[in-house]
């Protein structure tokens, strides 16, 4: 297996009594929060990409705890950068592992499952773009980071095939973790397995990727979808949050204005969809760059923003309001809907 290498191991921030939260960077997108829960039998929230599972482990020493200490690990969802790392936490600790019911399955060959968003990407990358040579060009900058990934876990080393979780997590149930408990929010929308947990009458809420500082990445073309996302921020908007730890980027001061300004942002992407169609018909791509930005179209949140945006259309089309046009499949183009 291979390893990450970083300049520094990252120092754990106490931002609570027993809690902490450890930053640790990652070789795409935005470091990871993985949070630490010490009251009585240390828990994990996530633990991250699989290459800096030994980062995780030097943090945890340098506060006097380890991997091998940790009673409970909890896994807001399946993605990559989440949990991953449960590809080798076995050789390392026997803590009980929990996810959302009815996961178990679908992570038993973990490494095959996650190239499904490999070949979404690619056939988000087909649909965008109809010219053969841009499309071969961003073809092999999506595959680039695939091909780091399988390479991560391929050879020899301390990892599985499969990530085993222990306990398959319904609404309801509570983990008594020490002095507290942990309770879970059934929240789909950025995938399908998504959970928030919380600690059970304190008003704190890990959100995973539910709510980050940007949009959260909504896949429908795997297994998210925008109007559950949609509904799972509303329903966290209504209960009494006192605190909103996310998995990338900094604690909101004010929880409820992030959710809000989430939930305006991506009206404000829709609003941009129909002004953009109400000019001529888009493709993905020409919607990306006119929607999002041009910057973004070059930028490593290209192929996220291709999902978010494959979304929007996918949820637009369904309430009727713009028409999708197959000229070369899986090219394709959308306008809107003539009333």
């Amino acid at each position: 297996m291979r390893v990450h290498n970083y300049a520094a191991v990252p120092d754990p921030q106490k931002i609570g009594t027993d809690l902490y939260r450890i930053v640790i960077p990652q070789p795409f997108y935005e470091p990871n929060n993985i949070y630490l829960i010490t009251s009585g039998e240390p828990t994990l929230i996530d633990t991250g990409y699989i290459e800096n599972l030994g980062l995780l482990q030097r943090s945890l020493r340098s506060i006097g705890h380890s991997l091998s200490k940790i009673k409970h690990i909890i896994y807001t969802h399946d993605h990559i950068d989440h949990m991953s790392a449960a590809l080798s936490i076995r050789f390392y600790t026997d803590a009980r592992t929990y996810a959302m019911a009815g996961i178990e399955p679908h992570v038993a060959n973990y490494a095959s499952n996650l190239l499904l968003m490999k070949r979404a990407e690619e056939r988000l990358t087909y649909k965008a773009h109809r010219d053969p040579s841009v499309r071969k060009a961003e073809l092999a900058r999506a595959r680039k980071g695939w091909d780091e990934f399988t390479e991560s876990y391929a050879g020899p080393g301390k990892v599985e095939k499969a990530v085993r979780i222990d306990t398959g997590l319904m609404e309801g149930d509570v983990i008594e973790c020490g002095s507290r408990e942990i309770g879970f929010l059934y929240t789909p929308g950025h995938n399908r397995w998504h959970i928030t947990p919380y600690i059970v009458g304190e008003g704190i809420y890990f959100t995973g990727d539910l709510v980050l500082d940007n949009v959260s990445s909504v896949y429908a073309e795997v297994d998210g979808d925008l109007q559950k996302y949609h509904e799972s921020l509303d329903r966290l908007f209504k209960i009494p949050i006192q605190r909103l730890l996310p998995a990338h980027g900094n604690e909101p001061e004010d929880p409820k204005k992030k959710i809000r300004l989430l939930q305006k942002t991506l009206a404000l992407l829709e609003r941009g969809v129909i002004r953009c169609l109400k000019e001529k018909p888009h493709d993905l791509a020409e919607l990306v760059s006119s929607a999002m930005g041009e910057r973004v179209r070059k930028s490593g949140y290209y192929f996220t923003a291709l999902g978010v945006m494959h979304s929007i259309i996918k949820k637009l089309a369904v309430q009727g309001q713009i028409v999708v046009h197959e000229i070369d499949p899986p090219y394709e183009q959308y306008s809107l809907k003539e009333t």
